[in-house]
C-alpha cells in the first residue's frame, strides 16, 4: 500500500509539473515576436563618400554594409562556423551535442586555468535570435524563447538565409556591424581581399570585441585567433600546413582615424540637400565630388594665412596654461606644443604626443602692430598652437576673422573643395553658402562681359578715367564716386580699366549700357540672391549681396565658354538595396542610344545641359583680360607662378568684405574673407592683400600634388589675334604692345569707325 501512495504521489507531482511546464511554455509563446525574419533588413547608415569612393563620413551609431549570401567569401563562412557553431548546416536550431561539449570543455578550462577560450553553446540561429528578435537578458524564459523561436526559423528559412543575416547584423567592435565594415574598420580592405588569418580574426571577434582588441590584450586576442585557426583544421577547411604558417603571424590591425568622420561644413551642406529632396527616410550610399587631397589644401591654406594676417593688428593671447583646454579646439592642421626653452633668438618647443622638437624663430613670430617677440609673450610650459609654413614654424591661435573657400570645376559645377570656416567646432555656420555679403570689385567682369556683348564696347575701345557725379534722387545726396586710389588716369583701354580695377570707367561703361540692362543680364547670371535687383547705381560698383558658392558659379561662365552651371556636391546616390536613385548628369548625349535594326546611324552629339548667357568668344576674351589682371594689374603677385591664370580681386567700402576669385583651366577658386560681424578688415587693405594669398597657397600646393603643366585656357573659334598698344588700344606692331584677341565682327566695327575718323567724321 505505501509503494501504491508513493507512485500516486510521483504520478500526482509529474503530472502537476508537466502542467506547470505546459502552462508556462503557453505563456511564453503567447508573447514570442513574430518569426518572420523575410522582411527584416539590419539598419544601415548612410555614408558619403569622396570623388574616389573614400569613406568621408557616416551619418548614425552603426556602421553596417550588407552583403548578399553569394558575395560572401566562404572562407568567412568557413571561420564563423568553426569559431561559433561547426554543426550550423547539420542542425535543426539547437546542438544538444554541442552543449554537452561546451560544457564538458569549459569545465575543463576553469580547472585547468590554462586556457581562456570559453566554448559557447548557443547555434548560430539562437545568437541571431537573440540580436534581431529578443532583448539579452540573461533569463531562463529568454534562453527558452530563443530555443523555439529558432526551431521556427530553421522550418521556414535556408541555413543560407540565416547565416547571410548573422553575419550582416552581428557586432564586430569598432562600430562594426556586419563582416563588410569589420573588415575595412579593422585591416581597411575589402572583405573579398583579407588572408586566411584575417578570416579568422573578424570570427574570433562576436564572443566579446572588447575582450580580444590586441591593444588591450594582445596575447588573448592572438590565441582566440588561433584557437578559430585550429577549429578551421579541425574542419578540414585549411591544412595543417596553413595553420601552422598562418597561426605564427602577427595580428596587424588598420589604425583607424575616427576624426575623419566627424562632420563639418561639406557634409552637413550634403546632408542638407538629401533632406531638402526628400532623401531622408532611408540609408543612402553617397558618391560626392569632393576631392579630399584639395580639400585638405584648402582648410589649410585658409587657416594659416588668416592666422600670418592677423599677427598685423592682433596681440598674442594663444597661450594655454592646461594642456586639456587647448585640446578642445585642436584641428588637424595645426600641432599643439609646448615652449620647453627660449631666448632672444628662438624659441624651443616640443610637439605633444611626439617626440619631435621644433625650434621658432622669434624674427618671424613678431606679434601684433608693436611686433613683440616670443620672447616676451611666450612663458615656459605654455601650451600653444603652431603651424609648418613652408618648413619654417609659426605661432598660431585661434581666429577672430573668418573666411570660406570654394573650388568648383566650372564645366559641371561640381564642387571639389568646401572650406565653410576657420573651426566648424566653434561655429558651424558656413561661410559658402550662408554668408551674404557685397561682392565689391568681383562684380566688374560681369558688366565688361555685357559690354562685349552688345557690341556698344571692343577690348581696346578708350574710355576717359575722370570725375562723375551722380543724382541718387531725392532727399538723397549727390553721389561722387572715386577710384580706390583716390587718382584719376586720363584714357585707358577697355581692357586696362578691368586689368586694374577701375571704378570711374566701370560706372562709365555700366551707365552707357543702363542700369536696366546690366541688372537683366546680371539676372540671366544668377547673380542676384533671390531675384532681388538693384536700380542704384553703386550696384555697379558691388553694392549687392550675395555668398560664395553663387558667385563662383557665375564666374564659371568664363572658364566653360558661357554656360550657367549649378552648383552640386553630389554625383550619385544609391539606395541601400542597390538601386541608382540619383545621378547628376551634366552632360546629354543625342543620337547614343541605337541597335543593329535602326535604318541609318547619326553621330552622336554631346551636348550641356545648361543655358549660354554669353558667347565663347566673350568668354574667352574676359577670361584674356583676367589672365592680364594677373600679369600687369591687381593680382601682379601671382605672375610668377608658371601656370595660366586669370583673377580678380574684390573690395567693399571700408574693407570690409574681401575676394579673390582665381580661374585656372580646371577649377574656379573663389576665396572669401570677412568678420562675421561686419567690420574693416584693416587699414588699406584689399582682396589683393588678404584673400589673394590664399588662393596662392592653394595653388602652389595644387601644382605640387597636379604634376599636369599642360593645362591651358580653351581658345574658341573665331577668334582673332593682334597686337595692341596697351596705352592707347591701336592695332600695331610697334613697342609698347601686348597679344588681344577679336572676333571678325569686331574688328569689321574697329575698321569702319577708323574710316569715318579719317575723313573726319569724328571730332
Amino acid at each position: 500500500m505505501k509503494l501504491f501512495k508513493y507512485l500516486q504521489y510521483i504520478f500526482v507531482l509529474t503530472v502537476l509539473s508537466i502542467s506547470i511546464i505546459v502552462l508556462y511554455l503557453w505563456n511564453i509563446q503567447q508573447d514570442l515576436p513574430d518569426h518572420n525574419i523575410s522582411q527584416y533588413f539590419p539598419n544601415e547608415i548612410t555614408k558619403i563618400y569622396d570623388e574616389k569612393y573614400e569613406l568621408m563620413y557616416h551619418v548614425g551609431n552603426r556602421d553596417r554594409f550588407y552583403l548578399d549570401y553569394e558575395d560572401i567569401p566562404e572562407t568567412m563562412i568557413n571561420a564563423i562556423i568553426s569559431a561559433e557553431d561547426k554543426t550550423f548546416f547539420q542542425h535543426q536550431g539547437f546542438d544538444v551535442k554541442g552543449i554537452m561539449n561546451a560544457f564538458i570543455i569549459n569545465i575543463k578550462n576553469i580547472y585547468s586555468k590554462n586556457n581562456n577560450n570559453y566554448v559557447g553553446a548557443s547555434t548560430i540561429t539562437q545568437q541571431l535570435v537573440k540580436n534581431i528578435l529578443l532583448n539579452r537578458d540573461q533569463t531562463i524564459s529568454r534562453k527558452i524563447k530563443e530555443l523555439i523561436l529558432s526551431l521556427r526559423i530553421e522550418q521556414e528559412y535556408t541555413k543560407e538565409f540565416i547565416i547571410e543575416l548573422y553575419l550582416n547584423e552581428i557586432y564586430f567592435g569598432r562600430r562594426s556591424y556586419g563582416v563588410a565594415s569589420a573588415s575595412f574598420n579593422y585591416f581597411n580592405k575589402s572583405i573579398f581581399d583579407l588572408e586566411i588569418h584575417e578570416y579568422a580574426y573578424l570570427a574570433a571577434l562576436p564572443k566579446g570585441p572588447n575582450n580580444y582588441d590586441p591593444k588591450k590584450n594582445y596575447d588573448r586576442a592572438l590565441e582566440r585567433r588561433n584557437y578559430v585557426l585550429k577549429q578551421m583544421e579541425l574542419n578540414e577547411f585549411i591544412s595543417s600546413d596553413q595553420f601552422n604558417f598562418y597561426s605564427n603571424l602577427d595580428i596587424e590591425l588598420y589604425e583607424k582615424n575616427n576624426k575623419k568622420y566627424k562632420s563639418d561644413y561639406k557634409t552637413d551642406f550634403i546632408l542638407n540637400y538629401l533632406n531638402e529632396n526628400s532623401f531622408n527616410e532611408n540609408a543612402f550610399y553617397i558618391q560626392s565630388t569632393i576631392d579630399q587631397t584639395l580639400q585638405k589644401i584648402s582648410e589649410k591654406s585658409l587657416l594659416d594665412n588668416l592666422a600670418l594676417f592677423e599677427r598685423k593688428y592682433r596681440k598674442w593671447s594663444g597661450s594655454y596654461k592646461n594642456l586639456q583646454e587647448i585640446l578642445k579646439f585642436k584641428n588637424d592642421h595645426w600641432h599643439i606644443a609646448k615652449v620647453i626653452s627660449k631666448n632672444q633668438n628662438k624659441t624651443k618647443l616640443s610637439i605633444i604626443n611626439s617626440d619631435e622638437i621644433i625650434i621658432l624663430n622669434n624674427e618671424n613670430n613678431l606679434y601684433g602692430p608693436e611686433k613683440i617677440s616670443p620672447e616676451t609673450y611666450l612663458s615656459i610650459d605654455d601650451y600653444i598652437f603652431v603651424t609648418n609654413v613652408n618648413n619654417f614654424f609659426y605661432a598660431a591661435q585661434l581666429h577672430e576673422i573668418n573666411g570660406s573657400v570654394i573650388i568648383m570645376d566650372p564645366f559641371n559645377g561640381n564642387i571639389v573643395s568646401m572650406v565653410g570656416g576657420v573651426n566648424y567646432e566653434i561655429s558651424n555656420f558656413n561661410r559658402v553658402t550662408q554668408a551674404y555679403r557685397q561682392p565689391g570689385s568681383s562684380i566688374k567682369p560681369f558688366i565688361y562681359a555685357h559690354a562685349l556683348e552688345t557690341k556698344k564696347f571692343l577690348p581696346n575701345t578708350l574710355i576717359l578715367d575722370s570725375n562723375i557725379l551722380l543724382d541718387q534722387g531725392n532727399n538723397l545726396p549727390v553721389w561722387v564716386p572715386k577710384n580706390y586710389s583716390n587718382k584719376s588716369y586720363g584714357e585707358l583701354t577697355f581692357r586696362r580699366a578691368l586689368e586694374t580695377s577701375n571704378n570711374l570707367v566701370t560706372l562709365k561703361i555700366g551707365l552707357d549700357l543702363g542700369l536696366n540692362s546690366v541688372n537683366k543680364f546680371l539676372d540671366k547670371i544668377n547673380f542676384y540672391n533671390k531675384k532681388i535687383k538693384s536700380d542704384v547705381y553703386s550696384t555697379l560698383l558691388g553694392a549687392v549681396e550675395n555668398n560664395l558658392l553663387n558667385l563662383a558659379a557665375s564666374y564659371s561662365i568664363f572658364l566653360n565658354g558661357g554656360y550657367i552651371v549649378e552648383p552640386s556636391i553630389i554625383k550619385k546616390v544609391v539606395s541601400n538595396e542597390g538601386e541608382l536613385i540619383f545621378n547628376n548628369e551634366y552632360f546629354k548625349c543625342n543620337y547614343c542610344a541605337f541597335s543593329i535594326d535602326d535604318r541609318s546611324y547619326r553621330i552622336p552629339m554631346i551636348e550641356p545641359q545648361k543655358e549660354k548667357v554669353i558667347s565663347p568668344q566673350t568668354s574667352f576674351q574676359i577670361l584674356n583680360i583676367l589672365e592680364g589682371a594677373i600679369e600687369r594689374g591687381t593680382g601682379k603677385s601671382l605672375n610668377k607662378i608658371d601656370y595660366p591664370i586669370a583673377g580678380k580681386t574684390g573690395t567693399t567700402n571700408e574693407s570690409k568684405d574681401l575676394w579673390f576669385f582665381g580661374l585656372t583651366p580646371r577649377y574656379v577658386i573663389g576665396v572669401y574673407v570677412g568678420y562675421d560681424v561686419p567690420k574693416p578688415i584693416g587699414f588699406k587693405e584689399t582682396g589683393s592683400s588678404v584673400a589673394l594669398p590664399i588662393f596662392k597657397t592653394i595653388i602652389e600646393n595644387y601644382l605640387l600634388y597636379n604634376k599636369n603643366t599642360n593645362d591651358k585656357f580653351i581658345l574658341p573659334s573665331d577668334l582673332i589675334i593682334k597686337k595692341v598698344n596697351k596705352d592707347n588700344g591701336e592695332i600695331s606692331d610697334g613697342q609698347n604692345t601686348i597679344i588681344d584677341y577679336f572676333t571678325k565682327e569686331q574688328l569689321e566695327i574697329l575698321d569702319n569707325f577708323n574710316k569715318i575718323e579719317s575723313i573726319g567724321g569724328i571730332n
